[in-house]
Formats: C-alpha cells, structure tokens, sequence
C-alpha cells in the first residue's frame, strides 16, 4: 500500500519564475485533511510583485519556494525576503518535471508539493550586504579579466607586426614595455638612443635584444589608431577599476575581523580576502562542518558510481566564483614562506600530479576558513608546528613516542626479547641493541645479553 509523503508545512507556496511573470499555487491543508489549492499569474514588475506579497499574506502564506531561474529570481527574492518565514531558492535540477508534462501551473504546484513535503534543498542566499558585495567583486573581476584580454590583444597586434617585447620583458605591462609601446605608437621617427631612455636599470635583459626586438615593420595611421584605441580601453578599465576597489573596501568595513582573520593563513591577500568574504559570507551555520563548505564550493571529489564501478571522482562544478580564488590562493600558499602547504603540495604531487594536487591544497584551505569563521581564531592547524621544528626536536619527539609504544607492549605482556626482536625485523637491520647492551641478531636469530 503506497503512503502518501509527510506534510511538514501546512500552508506553502510555490513560485513559477519568468522574466516578465510569475505564477503562484498556494496549498493548504484543512482540518479534515483536505487540500486547498489556489493558484495566480503575476508580473513581475515592482508594483505587482507587492500584490504578489499582499496576496500571500491574504491567504496565511508564510513559506515560499522557488526555482533560481537565471537572474529573474532576485527582483522576487528582494520583495518577499523581509515580509515571509522563509524564502527558498533552490536548484532547478532537483525540481524539474518530466518533459512533456510540463507548463507553468504545474511547476508551480510541483514545487509547492515538494516544499511542503520537506524534499527540497535549499541553496545558500546570503543576507544583503553580502550580496551587494558579491556583485562589487564580480564586476572587478570581469573587468580584470577584460583589461587583461585587451592587453593580450595589443601584444599580439605588436607581434605581428614583428615588435618582440614580449621575448624581452618578463612582464609586459611594466612600465619599460609601456613606454617603448607609447613610443612606438607615437608615429614621430624614433633612435635606439630614445628606446634606451625609456629602458629601466633594473631590466635585466641585453640592451642589444631590446633593441632588436623594438625594430618591427613600420606601423601605418591605421594601425596606430588601432592600437590607441585598445590602449585607451585599457586605461578606461584601469580606472573602474580602481573605483570599484574603494567601494569595495567601503563595503568591507563591517568585515574588518573577517579579513585580518584571513590574511593570516598563507597565500591569502586582502584582494583574495574581499572576494572570499563576497562569496562564503561569515555566518558558518547554514554549512555544518567543513566537508560541506568543500563540496558547495566544488572542491570536493565527485561521486559517479554505477553497479559497482566508479566511473569518476572529478569535482563538481560549484562554485565558480569562489573556486578560483581558492586555487589562486593555494598556488600562492606553496610558494611563500610558510611551509605548512608547501610541504603537503610537494608529498600529494608525486601521487597525484600537480594540478590536482592544488586542488587539494585548496580544499583544505576552505576549510581551515570554516573554522576560523566559526571559531573567529586566526589561521594555526594542528599539525603546524611540525612545518618549524628542528630535526634534533623531531627526533626527540620521534623517541617519545617510540617508548611510548614500548610500554604500551610491555603492559600487553611482551617481553623485552619479543619487542627487540619486533624492531629489528621492522627496520630490517641485522643487529639491534638497547641501551643496557642486550642485542638481537637477527642474522643468527639469537638474543644476546651484554
């Protein structure tokens, strides 16, 4: 006999989201039993989506649950957070129908039944200021990524062009390439006298290559106008870019402990700290512990397994936003001072590979971030101190042990020509002694007393 799933809320609402409306079923369920069900389409311009809200409050709706449909989900989201219990956002791929029997009034309701049956996921909505934050770094981040295409776009437009800065900057967006890149672009006739001024002393490369690599073919109007154009692009984001670090960090005020918590674990700056903040937020209570952070940030292995066989353990493809942050700090925290993550990175890499290596560096890191969060303690794992310690303290440390397990054999009931007997055959060596002189040979297998 089929039993009919648990009603955990008696009164919900499921919301259908689209760009230009909305379609919402409201079910309740009676004294008797009975399920009532009321359903309404909605636009989702402001003022409808407050009569969405006053009509939800009308019929003693407090918990809504939606699909995160695109961007579409936010507007709604704004306007029903402050007046409902609850407002769920969940992933579409939990929800879905099947196809073909699918339209809007039917999602609505199957998500409406799901929600009030207690068989949906939240996603993670962080409060508002985070989420204004979040926007902040995203838009710097897509800047960065489009400066720094332009960038590439001017190099290459010099390359073909037969100009080689590239073979003789190790960094090309210093300030010796961008003034022989302005010089260039002048379109005034220029001396190798004029491409040296613009050389610093601490440019490590022959003056000769660079004078070599500064004759290309000779750029007509066209071309510089070109390449002034993508320049002055370049400049324009540089600056909005800037703008939006102070509004950042306007927007970062409230988070100072967060970020110096932060910028002590290694490898971590405080640009990487904004942007972890923006997306992690500082209220740990919704993850539980560490492995969920791991696994909502897509660090954590993947699960694909079919009758018995596992067909990959790849990570997943959450957090997009958050996961390159992480790695770019855990590239950074092998290769600074501190060798806790160095030393982890170099024993994972020969039995893993590097790349994967990095990811597990990083998965540890937003872990330690968990509990830093949680605890507001500044970054210290407990096997730090084994990164720092002397060799001659590791070995004492090594031979505390080591009588610690003798005793515990001891008080199992083993005798001393057991125990020595046990050692040599574990380190393989031929002839082993204790500091009283007795020695077994384990080449005549005989125990000798001194």
């Amino acid at each position: 006999m089929n039993s009919s799933p648990q009603t955990v809320l008696p009164v919900a609402s499921g919301l259908d989201v689209h760009k230009s409306f909305v379609v919402a079923v409201i079910k309740s369920t009676s004294n008797q039993g009975t399920v009532n069900t009321v359903k309404k389409r909605f636009s989702t311009f402001r003022a409808d989506l407050e009569d969405l809200r006053d009509w939800l409050l009308q019929n003693d709706c407090h918990h809504v649950c939606m699909e995160s449909t695109g961007k579409y989900w936010i507007p709604v989201y704004n306007v029903l957070e402050s007046a409902m219990n609850e407002v769920r956002v969940c992933n579409p791929k939990w929800l879905s129908l099947v196809k073909g029997e699918k339209d809007d009034n039917k999602d609505a309701a199957r998500i409406c039944d799901l929600y009030r049956n207690g068989m949906t996921k939240s996603s993670y909505i962080p409060n508002k200021q985070i989420r204004t934050l979040r926007e902040l770094t995203r838009l710097r981040q897509k800047y960065v990524q489009q400066r720094t295409s332009d960038h590439n776009r001017l190099i290459n437009c010099l390359t073909v062009s037969n100009y080689k800065l590239d073979m003789v900057f190790s960094n090309v967006r210093g300030r010796s390439a961008f003034l022989i890149i302005n010089l260039i672009l002048s379109g005034e006739p220029y001396t190798d006298e004029d491409i040296l001024k613009c050389v610093s002393s601490r440019c490590k490369a022959p003056r000769e290559d660079i004078l070599r690599a500064c004759h290309g073919f000779e750029l007509d109007k066209l071309q510089r106008e070109k390449l002034r154009i993508i320049q002055d692009h370049i400049d324009g984001l540089t600056k909005e870019i800037e703008k939006l670090d102070q509004l950042i960090a306007e927007a970062c005020e409230d988070h100072k402990d967060y970020i110096r918590l932060l910028m002590t674990m290694p490898g971590v700056s405080e640009i990487s700290a904004r942007k972890i903040i923006a997306e992690l937020g500082t209220e740990m209570d919704q993850f539980v512990k560490g492995s969920r952070v791991a696994k909502w940030a897509g660090l954590a292995p993947g699960s694909d397994e079919s009758a018995g066989k596992i067909h990959s353990r790849h990570i997943t493809k959450g957090g997009k936003y958050l996961k390159p942050v992480l790695i770019e700090a855990a590239w950074a925290a092998v290769r600074s001072k501190n060798p806790y993550y160095r030393c982890k990175f170099e024993i994972l890499s020969l039995r893993l590979g590097k790349k994967r290596a990095i990811v597990a560096i990083a998965r540890k890191m937003i872990i330690s971030i968990f509990h830093m969060f949680s605890d507001m303690k500044e970054w210290r794992p407990k096997d730090c101190d084994d990164c720092f310690v002397p060799r001659s303290l590791s070995v004492q440390k090594e031979s505390r042990k080591l009588n610690k397990t003798v005793n515990t054999l001891k008080a199992m009931g083993l005798t001393e020509h057991q125990i020595l007997k046990t050692i040599a055959a574990g380190l393989d060596d031929p002839e082993i002694s204790d500091d009283e002189g007795n020695r077994y040979d384990l080449i005549i297998g005989e125990y000798r007393t001194a």
